[in-house]
């Protein structure tokens, strides 16, 4: 395993169209998940290096530096929308903190919290010249959680979670001096850091114990060597830093904001434990261990045991697993009004735009006149016509009404497909955005039964 890191210059226009041209070549990476939805959003912060490259030099291996131009992930937050979501947003501990020198500064010290006159509650809110005293002194400012506060945010975080299947979290640092918010540590999941303005200083040590866990039953040593890669980041660059990697960042008096953008693979334990639940199927585990019995008995029962789980630890376990976790994976909030909250609820022009809102890419099953697939927690089971609708919207994520139309206009009309988007909508599997305000007269829509199963 190569732990000598490795830097990209990414100032090049023209590599990086070259770049994110094979990228988007979705047999390009292989049979692991890594050529589905959501490979321009990689693509598009790796820029130039190919994310095939990435996945087969770097991914749960290898430090990557992305050198690229200043200003390209400045849209995802800009200093004015950091200070809108400040004062805009109930935001406690420890989902906002200040951190100076690794250590916690006092929550009381910039949040206070409010008393509701009527109901039993309290409502943090922050003490604005304070926090910005701790920051002029040297604090760090850690907000957590924000794809869930900032749209283009949480548009990067729903595309590679499409192509992980794995969760992903979005959190938020900026500083000002030059102490240090976290001393020397290491995640528990991968990480891209994507410097959106500023600059800061890394450095990165590599693992000391492999794919440690944060309840472990031993500690990561912490790291007696040098780093294996140190670098300066600044506005516009991008950092991989693998798992279990133990890493430090240091401010250089200068505002810099950055995102950590956290991928959360599942394990091996993750593996049997969801094992374990299925074994409740099996007589053999439900039943109590002969602690009074004799020898023989115990082995006896302890081979039958072993029998009956390596027979269910089988080839295909791993796959049944991902699958069920597919499955069950939740959507993000969405609510898009009025639509959603409109009787009749159905788009109101074929401008309106259809958002598919599964987490994860979806597995059409086409047999016997139906198609059934799974998400939501639910299995879904539709007429095959409906197919000239599902399809678009998995490959495109978003489509507009009259897209779905126009694709599905051979074997349905227009109508039938208004109303089977309504369905959905109403089912939460797709989000209708209505691209004018107010709703016009539609008229009387055909039953869905063209495409209910």
């Amino acid at each position: 395993m190569s732990v000598a890191g490795r830097s990209k210059d990414a100032r090049a226009k023209e590599a990086g169209a070259d770049a994110r041209s094979e990228g988007a070549d979705a047999d390009a990476l292989g049979p692991s998940g890594r050529g589905r939805p959501g490979l321009d959003a990689l693509a598009e912060v790796l820029a130039p290096v190919a994310p095939e490259e990435f996945f087969d030099s770097f991914w749960g291996v290898n430090v990557l530096h992305v050198r690229g131009a200043a200003g390209r992930f400045r849209h995802f937050m800009p200093w004015p929308r950091l200070s809108e979501i400040l004062r805009r947003h109930r935001l406690g501990f420890p989902r906002l903190r200040l951190v100076r020198d690794g250590k916690p500064l006092p929550v009381a010290s910039y949040l206070r919290q409010i008393s509701g006159s009527r109901q039993k509650i309290t409502i943090p809110r922050i003490k604005s010249s304070e926090l910005t005293k701790h920051l002029r002194e040297g604090a760090t400012l850690v907000l957590d959680a924000v794809d869930e506060l900032s749209e283009p945010v949480e548009e990067l975080a729903v595309r590679l979670e499409l192509l992980f299947r794995e969760h992903v979290q979005v959190n938020m640092y900026a500083g000002w001096q030059t102490s240090r918010g976290f001393d020397l540590h290491w995640d528990d999941h991968d990480v891209f850091i994507l410097q959106v303005s500023g600059r800061k200083r890394w450095s990165v040590y590599g693992e000391t114990r492999r794919s440690p866990l944060v309840s472990d039953v031993e500690k990561a040593a912490r790291p007696a060597c040098e780093p294996v890669w140190t670098a300066t980041l600044e506005d516009g660059d991008l950092l991989y830093i693998p798992r279990g990697w133990w890493h430090v960042a240091e401010p250089l008096a200068e505002p810099t904001l950055h995102l950590t953008v956290g991928v959360h693979n599942r394990t091996g334990l993750d593996l049997l434990r969801w094992l374990s639940e299925r074994m409740r199927a099996s007589e053999a585990f439900r039943r109590d261990l002969p602690r009074t019995s004799s020898a023989e008995d115990r082995a006896a029962h302890s081979k039958r045991l072993r029998e009956e789980l390596f027979a269910a630890f089988d080839d295909s376990l791993m796959e049944r697993f991902y699958e069920e976790m597919d499955a069950r994976a939740d959507s993000r909030a969405r609510v898009e009004l009025p639509f959603d909250a409109t009787p009749r609820q159905e788009p109101a022009s074929t401008a309106a735009r259809v958002r598919l809102l599964a987490p994860r890419p979806l597995k059409l099953e086409a047999a016997g006149g139906v198609v059934e697939f799974e998400t939501l927690k639910r299995r879904w089971r539709f007429a095959e016509d409906a197919l000239l609708v599902l399809r678009p919207l998995e490959e495109r994520r978003e489509c507009a009404v009259a897209e779905l139309c126009e694709a599905a206009r051979e074997r349905l009309s227009d109508a039938t497909v208004r109303a089977f988007v309504r369905e959905l909508a109403q089912q939460g599997l797709v989000a209708v955005i209505e691209v004018g305000e107010g709703l016009e007269d539609i008229g009387q829509a055909e039953g869905v039964e063209g495409v209910k199963g």
